[in-house]
C-alpha cells in the first residue's frame, strides 16, 4: 500500500523569528493593537501586555472587546468608527486625550489611537509611565464632563425627536411637515420630478368622540397614523397635520397617479378594523406642484379640494 505524502507549510525561520520579536517588542512597549476585521469586530495581534490583561479580563488569553469594560473607550471605539467611514486621507489618525482607569497606579494613564495601515483599520491602546499624574487628575475630570456631555446629548436628540414627531401617532407633526415640504417643493423645482400632495380629513369624527369616549377617538388616530406608516409607498412621508386632519407628501408622483393613490388609501380606511367605531372613513384632498407657487398656495389647493370631497358624499377622494 502507498502512504499518501502530506505536505505542510512551513515558516521560514527567519520570518518566525521576525514576528516573534515584533510580538515581544509591541508587549514590552506597553502596546495593544486591535485590527478590523468588519466594522464593530476587532481582532487583537501578539500577546497582551499585563496592563492590558488587568484592566480588561481576557478572552482565550486577549479581551478583544476591551470597550465592554470601559466607558472611555466605548465612546472612543464609536469615534473612531465614524472616523474610519469618513476619513479621506490614509495618513490621517484620530487620537482620544489621556485617560486612567480603575485599576492602575496614579503614574500611569492610557491613550488610544485609530489610524489606517497598509489597508488595515487598526485602534491602538498605549500605557503611558511618565510624569502623567497632575495631568492625568485633569483629564480625569474631563473624562467626566465628555461622558456628561454625551448624556445630555442622547437628551438633546430624544427632546429633538419629541419636537419632530407627533406622540399619539408615530408621525411627523406640522412643524415639521412645513420643513420638509419645502425641501421637496425645492428638489422638485430643480429635477423637474412631479410632487403631489395629499391633505386626509376623517369624516364625521366629532361623532366618534361624542358616541365612543374620546380614548375612543385617540385609537382611531392612533390606527390611522399606522395605516399611513404601512400602507404608503417607502419615499411617502405621511405627518399629522392637526387634530383629525393628515397629510402625504408624495415624491415623484403626477395628478393621474396622485388621484388613483388616494382612493387605494381611502379603501385601506374604510376596510381596516377600527374595533369602536366599527366603520371609519375619510375624505382626501390631493393636488399636484406647480412651481414656483409657494408651499401655502400648494397645501391651500390640496386643502380646496378635500373641501370638494367633504361637500360631496364624504368617503371621496378629490383633485384640483
Amino acid at each position: 500500500m502507498n502512504k499518501k505524502s502530506e505536505h505542510t507549510l512551513s515558516i521560514p525561520k527567519e520570518a518566525e523569528y521576525t514576528l516573534s520579536f515584533l510580538q515581544s517588542f509591541i508587549k514590552a512597549i506597553n502596546i495593544v493593537i486591535l485590527i478590523q476585521e468588519k466594522p464593530g469586530i476587532y481582532k487583537p495581534i501578539g500577546e497582551a501586555p499585563d496592563f492590558y490583561k488587568t484592566l480588561y479580563p481576557p478572552e482565550d488569553g486577549f479581551c478583544s472587546e476591551p470597550w465592554n469594560y470601559s466607558d472611555f473607550l466605548e465612546f472612543f471605539k464609536e469615534e473612531a468608527e465614524i472616523f474610519f467611514d469618513t476619513m479621506t486621507d490614509p495618513s490621517q489618525t484620530y487620537t482620544s486625550t489621556v485617560w486612567q482607569e480603575e485599576g492602575i497606579s496614579e503614574d500611569r494613564a492610557l491613550i488610544a489611537t485609530a489610524l489606517v495601515i497598509a489597508g488595515k483599520k487598526i485602534i491602538v491602546i498605549r500605557s503611558l509611565a511618565e510624569d502623567y499624574v497632575e495631568r492625568v487628575k485633569v483629564l480625569r475630570k474631563a473624562r467626566e464632563n465628555l461622558l456628561e456631555t454625551r448624556a445630555l446629548y442622547a437628551k438633546l436628540e430624544k427632546y429633538r425627536h419629541i419636537a419632530q414627531y407627533d406622540s399619539l401617532t408615530g408621525l411627523f407633526n406640522r412643524l415639521t411637515f412645513n420643513e420638509v415640504l419645502e425641501e421637496e417643493m425645492e428638489r422638485c423645482t430643480k429635477t423637474r420630478v412631479p410632487l403631489s400632495l395629499l391633505v386626509i380629513d376623517l369624516d364625521d369624527f366629532k361623532k366618534v368622540n361624542d358616541t365612543f369616549g374620546h380614548m375612543a377617538g385617540d385609537s382611531v388616530l392612533s390606527n390611522l397614523g399606522r395605516i399611513l406608516s404601512t400602507q404608503l409607498r417607502a419615499g411617502d412621508i405621511p405627518a399629522r397635520y392637526g387634530g383629525e386632519e393628515f397629510v402625504v407628501i408624495a415624491p415623484n408622483t403626477n395628478e393621474e397617479q396622485v388621484l388613483v393613490m388616494a382612493d387605494n388609501l381611502r379603501k385601506k380606511v374604510e376596510s381596516f378594523d377600527f374595533g369602536e367605531p366599527p366603520i371609519v372613513t375619510v375624505s382626501i384632498g390631493c393636488t399636484t406642484y406647480r412651481s414656483p407657487e409657494d408651499r401655502c398656495s400648494f397645501f391651500q389647493r390640496a386643502d380646496f379640494a378635500l373641501y370638494d370631497a367633504k361637500r360631496s358624499t364624504k368617503n371621496m377622494a378629490k383633485l384640483r
